[in-house]
């Protein structure tokens, strides 16, 4: 088959963009022709992908999905595909397959019922994203969704109506041997970041700290014994953060590393993962921290529903800090817990490969294609 898959990017760092790469790479190593479009991608090296680049973005970042759409959908013209792939709704004009990273509207609900409308209103951003995920998914507009989690599916089935027939739920892969945990990298890392080996350290990984819940990670910290240490890796601003934790009395206690590539280092130094984020499509990164054998301590939301049981790899805990707190406090004296749940997280999560996802995608390009061929005649 011939496909051209579009994203912004592709890169093998953030979430749609890495998963679009991870995808795209594995589809072209089957007997797929497989052409990329986007602003960039990493070296295409022995990977067998092409490349159609899309001049960089030059106006005010939310633009973005009005104008990105209008120049990869030229960069197209007077070339012919079997398969047109979006990777996300800001992509190309029309599509035969469009992946369902998240559900906006569904973000946007939630931010409107937590009380923060002017947030939401003030930035113009998210109303070009919602009229480009209207277009994206109204009917006529696509043969197939591909949704990388259940939520995400019944989010896109009763907000914009998309047929659960038209839906294929395939979740995002994860590397799981790059995610093992050294007890050399552990030892060496935590004596750097001046943590002890009694000590019980929890990692919180991220890029928005506010929809993500560190605040509530950081408050259950004056919930929590001494030993209860906190990795922040992430690169939205620090500042109301660190001022947080100064106020509570537990800013030694929390260790701020930036955006970091090498996040599976601090996995290794951690004992258990902390999430309490308000919305999430399936974040990449909760299966990384399974990978890396370690605990999951999350809210409720969208991937976590279906990947965390209770009590057997992780637990579930509400978006406040006394509830994190009581969720946490049973693991801080009980390694043989912490041990037993990161085990099967690490159990669990073999099930989700890159492969698979590509595997899986595949699928839909074939479904796609003859049911081209059969209108075609």
């Amino acid at each position: 088959m011939r496909i051209a898959m579009s994203a912004y990017k592709f890169s093998t760092d953030g979430g749609i963009e890495r998963a679009s790469w991870e995808v795209a790479k594995r589809v072209a190593q089957g007997d797929n022709d497989v052409t990329l479009v986007g602003t960039s991608v990493p070296d295409l090296a022995h990977s067998g992908l092409r490349w159609i680049k899309v001049p960089p973005h030059r106006g005010p970042h939310w633009t973005i999905p009005t104008s990105f759409p209008r120049a990869a959908t030229r960069s197209l013209s007077g070339r012919t595909f079997d398969v047109l792939h979006d990777q996300g709704g800001c992509a190309l004009r029309s599509h035969d397959v469009v992946t369902a990273h998240s559900c906006h509207r569904a973000w946007w609900d939630m931010k409107l019922q937590s009380g923060e409308k002017a947030r939401a209103y003030l930035n113009p951003l998210h109303s070009a994203v919602l009229r480009s995920e209207s277009r994206s998914y109204r009917p006529g507009a696509y043969r197939y969704i591909i949704a990388v989690s259940k939520g995400v599916a019944k989010e896109i089935n009763q907000i914009y109506g998309a047929p659960t027939t038209r839906i294929a739920v395939i979740p995002n892969g994860v590397d799981v041997p790059r995610f093992q945990r050294s007890l050399e990298q552990r030892v060496r890392l935590r004596t750097s970041l001046r943590l002890h080996e009694e000590d019980v350290v929890m990692v919180f990984v991220g890029k928005e700290f506010r929809r993500k819940g560190l605040a509530y990670a950081i408050e259950s910290l004056s919930l929590l014994p001494e030993t209860a240490k906190l990795i922040v890796v992430g690169g939205d601003t620090t500042a109301p953060y660190e001022k947080l934790a100064t106020t509570l009395g537990v800013r030694s206690r929390v260790v701020f590393v930036g955006h970091r590539q090498d996040v599976e280092r601090y996995f290794s130094a951690a004992d258990v993962f902390v999430f309490p984020s308000a919305y999430e499509a399936f974040a990449l990164v909760t299966l990384e921290a399974a990978a890396a054998g370690l605990p999951l301590v999350t809210t409720k939301v969208n991937g976590t529903e279906e990947f965390v049981k209770e009590g057997i790899n992780g637990s579930f805990t509400e978006r406040d800090a006394s509830s994190l707190a009581r969720t946490l406090l049973p693991l801080m004296d009980k390694p043989e817990l912490r041990s037993a749940w990161g085990e099967n997280a690490l159990d669990a999560v073999r099930a989700y490969t890159w492969e698979r996802a590509a595997r899986l995608t595949e699928d839909v390009y074939a479904e796609t294609l003859a049911e081209k061929r059969f209108i075609a005649g």
